[in-house]
């Protein structure tokens, strides 16, 4: 945490890489102007060693949406709405745009940093291939005509650029495109008004861009979480629980250092959730009953009523967020904290022999001393 005024400098190792990105992890509730609603976020990119670079340019895109607003679903519940969207903060036809020779491979980095919107992406007159997920390499990369981002997630894609024209990339959905959600994509000597094209309908699946199941080591412990919401009535948020309880009161789950650990995720509401892991990634097992392999990542967008399996191996000690990233989920209750055993009581000890005081004055400066 940065208190007011203050200022903080983070020191690490850059690794793994691939494309990750940061962002405010504040309380929003329900003022719709704090945390992920806002504009503090960014790309990170950590370039790998062995990068060839086989294409010809390499684009970062950004998506989000603004002036949040609270609109009712489904079930007379509210839920988060937006006045527009934005791709690299310009609404379509505010920006510049992103200028293409016919023949070129360009790579395009994109990111939905929406605080609760998945979003569909397509280039008119043109296929995507992936070819990374969350910032790891897909064992098999695949063609698409659109692509969907949850909340979180990023996607890297390869296009071909071999339509001559002045094309837009932006939503599928008319409505969420037509309130600023795309960007012109421009090929050199080339004019004219940008042209959409509705791309062929597209069923997204996690499963053709894994590797058929495999071998793999079984965990030494699989940990069932059950999500849920509760109804408040109409007008209200719903609040959500993980095993029957809502965070803070979610039970704090144990893990030991090397460890393997399958989460099956139960989602038992009528809501699609995008699910993060903090500090790491985790291998995609099972997607609502199909066994797959191969798949890094650390947002898996688990579809209402379905069950989603993953492993990770406990490597990075220290506590450890799981949620929603969806805001008005995650703000109500659906979280749950992760810690190494022992490392809390190891803590302690440095701390008493270094004569670190936890005090109220030392917590609010933000001040962190290491001996």
């Amino acid at each position: 945490m940065i208190a007011p005024g203050a200022q903080f400098r983070y020191l690490f190792t850059p690794q793994p890489a691939g494309f990750r990105w940061y962002h405010t992890h504040a309380f929003a509730g329900h003022d719709l102007k704090r945390s992920t609603y806002t504009g503090q976020f960014g790309c990170f990119y950590i370039e790998p060693r062995g990068d060839v670079g086989t294409y010809d340019q390499e684009i970062f895109l950004t998506l989000h949406d603004w002036n949040a607003y609270m609109a009712g679903s489904g079930d007379s519940s509210m839920e988060a709405a937006y006045e527009y969207g934005t791709i690299d903060g310009r609404m379509l036809g505010f920006g510049d745009p992103l200028r293409v020779r016919e023949g070129q491979r360009v790579l395009l980095h994109i990111l939905n940093a929406s605080a609760s919107l998945v979003h569909w992406l397509a280039l008119a007159g043109h296929e995507m291939t992936v070819v990374a997920m969350d910032g790891n390499p897909v064992p098999t990369p695949n063609r698409v005509h659109a692509i969907r981002l949850g909340p979180a997630e990023r996607i890297d894609a390869v296009v071909a650029m071999n339509q001559p024209g002045v094309w837009i990339l932006g939503e599928t959905r008319d409505q969420l495109r037509k309130a600023g959600m795309g960007i012109v994509v421009e090929y050199a000597n080339q004019q004219g008004k940008p042209k959409w094209i509705k791309p062929p309908e597209t069923m997204w699946d996690y499963r053709p861009f894994a590797a058929a199941p495999a071998a793999t080591r079984e965990p030494d412990e699989i940990i069932p979480l059950r999500f849920e919401s509760k109804f408040h009535g109409q007008g209200a948020f719903n609040s959500w629980t993980i095993n029957g309880k809502s965070y803070p009161h979610t039970d704090t789950i144990m893990l030991r250092q090397g460890q393997r650990y399958r989460l099956q995720m139960i989602n038992h509401s009528a809501d699609d959730h995008p699910l993060h892991l903090h500090r790491h990634s985790f291998e995609v097992i099972k997607l609502d009953g199909t066994a797959v392999s191969g798949l890094s990542k650390d947002v898996l967008v688990v579809p209402a009523n379905t069950t989603s399996e993953v492993d990770f191996t406990a490597n990075n000690p220290g506590a450890t967020l799981f949620h929603c990233h969806n805001q008005t989920h995650m703000d109500f209750g659906f979280m749950v904290l992760f810690r190494y055993a022992g490392f809390g009581r190891l803590r302690q000890i440095f701390n008493t022999q270094c004569g670190i005081k936890q005090n109220s004055e030392v917590r609010s400066q933000g001040v962190a001393r290491l001996c």
